[in-house]
């Protein structure tokens, strides 16, 4: 335990008194293309924007009516995100983890 205090005391010297500690860099997220929401993603959900900013767009999961100044998703299908359901609430569209299948029962490990 004691060399370890005198290393990170002799660590902590190399700073000079008053001297900034930089934070450390910034993590680039991935775009959006990046995550699987390319162009053809983009392009049908600018179609939809018009008539979700109008109000006259329900939900595609709840049903419910998405307001004007609403956040909002594209939804997929569940289990293909190769096919789209249309607008969702953002609540509703990223609510859907908990509603997937659950696995069957066992053993939680293979021993």
């Amino acid at each position: 335990m004691r060399r370890e205090m005198a290393a990170a005391e002799k660590w902590w010297r190399t700073f000079e008194p008053g001297e900034p500690i930089a934070p450390p860099p910034k993590m680039k997220t991935a775009g959006t293309a990046a995550r699987g929401y390319g162009s053809r993603h983009q392009k049908l959900r600018d179609q939809w924007a018009p008539k979700v900013a109008a109000g006259v767009v329900n939900c595609a999961r709840c049903g419910e009516p998405i307001p004007p100044d609403a956040k909002w998703d594209l939804g997929h299908v569940d289990g293909d995100r190769t096919r789209y359901q249309g607008p969702e609430h953002r609540r509703c569209n990223r609510a859907t983890a908990g509603r997937r299948k659950e696995k069957k029962p066992g053993r939680s490990r293979e021993w």
